[in-house]
């Protein structure tokens, strides 16, 4: 297995004086040490050199990509830190001695990486390379999948239980990322699904080593390893992109033999929101029309697609709600509830699914529409639309909102699919014009003078009390409306011609950001 000079230092320095210095190259790419056999040889790309400070020339050839071990001070030393990666011992060490370390050394690696392509030849399993990996680290290791579930962990033996083990051992195996942890991650701005580099954060006052696993070029999990026991190394960092990619390659091999089935009801009501319809569709959902009643919802979260993790979300989401099934569209989450599972005695299941929800979401930011309640599973694409519809129009009236019922506005829906391209003012009477024009230039609204009559059912006491204004001023303002706008509001039809118009100019001037 190749090295590199950060993995040889690391593994040196706990038994002979040594300090790094110069380039240091990343990729595992050092075969095993040779003896330097003085000036006129070149420095080669990918190889480790053995030598005494004396024997360092004063102008070498160098490749990109070598490296150095210098036993000694040499005065040429300071040419050599800009073209490669220098090990210095600073005290006397016999050279078979130097040469008996790095050969324990690269055995160690050598028979590390045996075992994980052991393993890989065998069965494949993941919890078996986590296991030989963990005396490398001097760790704990645990895997996630795409979805935040726990895949395996390593043994946790002779570690004490602090929080971070403890949330560990609880949740092992097929269990889940709790969300206030999966919340702690995603506080940690660097922390992306789209991260190929190792990354080292701190979680729980924990000093953690995360990399990234990914299925042709897709998200697939995470390798995290636990700073419990001994300190992070530089080191560690390519030898934990090393491990994920034989993890990489066993989910691979897993992936491979475990596909076929049929489609999973999730991916079935995904193409019904999208329009598709198929054999296959009506044999999945064919245990699904017993007259149980759904509601569709969509969330939308503040934080960017890359860095939530959306497929753990909506696994959370199904196992909170029986029956469910949630997936990914267009950056949000969308999820079908059976009712039965909202039913709680003395509660409605607004209120029973509201509770879930704020629970689960409690440290990410977020917003939801909710459907009717319907019972044809088949007509999910038009529930799925009233949920779309009821987030889109609850951001733009009440943005301090989290949780937009469709039925509060389907009004608004209707008027504004109703007005279709053309603008409000297209409806206005010439009447109802000049009153628009009157408010922006007085501080007097006869606009939402005449809104307020209306909603109050032309009520005149329960108008002024709303207006904060007395009889005889709104008697005058009446007055002054009924004759520009030339129509009797005591006709059904011009009345709800009125406040259908009323109900879009308010609608507009919420969407362009006006005061409603």
């Amino acid at each position: 297995m190749k090295l590199n000079v950060e993995i040889i230092f690391d593994n040196l320095r706990e038994q002979v004086p040594a300090r790094l210095v110069g380039v240091r190259e990343k990729e595992l790419h050092l075969g095993r040490p040779e003896y330097y056999l003085g000036a006129g040889h070149t420095f080669y790309s990918g190889k480790l050199y053995v030598l005494r400070g004396e024997q360092l020339p004063q102008r070498p050839a160098i490749e990109k990509g070598a490296a150095i071990l210098c036993i000694g001070k040499s005065m040429y030393l300071p040419y050599y830190l800009e073209q490669c990666g220098v090990i210095q011992i600073t005290e006397k060490v016999e050279l078979p001695l130097m040469f008996n370390l790095l050969t324990e050394i690269y055995n160690k690696y050598d028979a590390w990486n045996e075992e994980l392509q052991s393993v890989l030849n065998a069965s494949g399993q993941i919890r078996d390379m986590v296991s030989c990996s963990q005396k490398i680290f001097g760790n704990p290791i645990l895997v996630l999948d795409a979805n935040f579930h726990f895949l395996v962990h390593s043994d946790y033996s002779g570690i004490d239980l602090a929080e971070w083990e403890k949330t560990l051992s609880r949740h092992s195996g097929d269990g889940d990322l709790p969300l206030p942890l999966l919340g702690a991650f995603l506080e940690h701005g660097e922390l992306s699904t789209e991260e190929t580099d190792a990354m080292l954060i701190n979680i729980l006052d924990s000093s953690t080593l995360c990399v990234n696993l990914f299925q042709n070029k897709v998200y697939s999990g995470c390798l995290i390893v636990d700073y419990r026991q001994r300190a992070h190394r530089p080191s560690d960092d390519a030898l934990a992109k090393y491990l994920a990619g034989r993890i990489e390659m066993a989910l691979r091999q897993y992936s491979s033999a475990s596909s076929g089935g049929r489609s999973s009801l999730r991916s079935v009501l995904q193409g019904l929101v999208n329009g598709l319809s198929d054999m296959e569709q009506k044999w999945v959902l064919e245990g699904r029309q017993s007259g149980q009643e759904f509601i569709c919802t969509k969330t939308q979260f503040s934080r960017r697609l890359a860095q939530l993790p959306i497929g753990y979300i909506c696994s959370v989401v199904e196992k909170t709600f029986p029956n469910s099934a949630a997936f990914e569209q267009d950056g949000a989450i969308i999820c079908f509830v059976e009712t039965a599972a909202l039913l709680e005695t003395g509660k409605s299941c607004l209120q029973v699914f509201q509770r879930h929800v704020t629970s689960m979401f409690s440290t990410l930011n977020f917003d939801i529409g909710i459907s009717d309640p319907f019972r044809d599973i088949y007509s999910a694409q038009l529930y799925y639309l009233q949920a779309c519809s009821a987030l889109e129009n609850g951001k733009i009236f009440a943005p301090e909102e989290h949780f937009y019922l469709f039925q509060d506005y389907a009004l608004p829906e209707l008027i504004i699919n109703a007005m279709g391209r053309f603008p409000v003012e297209l409806y206005y009477s010439d009447g109802f014009r000049r009153l628009v024009e009157h408010d922006k230039a007085s501080n007097v609204s006869y606009v939402e003078t005449l809104r307020t009559y209306l909603e109050k059912n032309m009520s005149i006491t329960r108008t002024t009390a709303s207006l904060y204004i007395n009889r005889s001023t709104f008697l005058e303002r009446i007055a002054r409306i009924k004759r520009e706008l030339g129509v009797d509001l005591q006709t059904p039809d011009e009345r709800l011609r009125l406040e259908i118009l009323l109900k879009a100019l308010k609608i507009q001037e919420a969407m362009q950001g006006g005061t409603i």
